[in-house]
């Protein structure tokens, strides 16, 4: 089995195509726990069966390669919030976090500092003004309101997965509510990076964390929040068979 190799001062991000062949979803089901099978078993369609099933293995399959351990043996626990982490047995060495949507998936793993991603497919809709004034801080919907309507769509997303990775790098679920702090916004796409302070009342050991917009694939928006500055992000694109492209 290939091995990967993360330096500490790195973060790797790759994005999985749910829909794979039958044999693929097959092989990667394999991998999972009876729990991960229970819980793939409850989705009504079988879409969403499927696509959860290669997300989840897709997840072990490269946490094993850098741990260097099977992806059947690589095991989780849960805070009270439902984010995983590994267990104790690996020592705390990874730190990893999973989105999906629609036929993506994207997942970062680092070193031992908290990480999320959020990915989100960009739909068109009429409502993005309302929901912004419902979970974006007052500053954030200023910037927006300044905007041209063509520009909305992708400034709202950039807004969103930003503010959803931050959250679930913190892993407290929304008892940090959305509106409650803002994220640096531009309509620059040069901008792949920003750092900002940690928002008052949320603080951890780092007062700082770095945010990064991610552009995973043609029609979809992500982003990437990480504890602390100084990071080099790489990206990836998981294939069958061999996972690296």
């Amino acid at each position: 089995m290939t091995t990967f190799q993360l330096p500490s001062d790195e973060v790797h991000t790759w994005c999985a195509g749910l829909d794979t062949p039958s044999e693929t979803s097959a092989r990667l089901y394999a991998t999972l726990t009876s729990a991960e099978g229970q819980r793939s078993a409850r989705f009504r369609f079988d879409r969403d069966r499927q696509r959860f099933i290669v997300a989840r293995g897709v997840l072990r399959e490269l946490l094993g390669r850098y741990l260097q351990t099977d992806p059947g043996d690589v095991s989780f626990v849960y805070n009270a919030f439902g984010k995983p982490d590994l267990s104790p047995e690996f020592g705390g060495q990874l730190k990893f976090n999973l989105s999906h949507a629609a036929g993506l998936a994207l997942i970062a793993i680092a070193r031992g500092s908290s990480v999320g991603v959020d990915l989100e497919y960009i739909r068109m809709q009429s409502d993005y003004a309302e929901i912004a004034r419902s979970f974006f801080s007052t500053a954030e919907v200023d910037f927006l309101s300044r905007l041209q309507s063509d520009a909305w769509a992708a400034a709202f997303f950039s807004c969103w997965t930003k503010k959803e990775a931050y959250v679930k790098a913190r892993g407290k679920g929304l008892t940090i509510p959305l509106n409650d702090f803002s994220v640096p916004l531009t309509t620059d796409p040069a901008h792949g990076r920003e750092d900002f302070c940690v928002p008052s009342g949320h603080s951890v050991s780092a007062t700082r964390w770095s945010l990064f917009t991610l552009r995973p694939a043609p029609g979809y928006a992500g982003a990437l929040a990480i504890e602390g500055t100084g990071w080099r992000v790489r990206h990836w694109q998981w294939k069958m068979p061999h996972g690296v492209q």
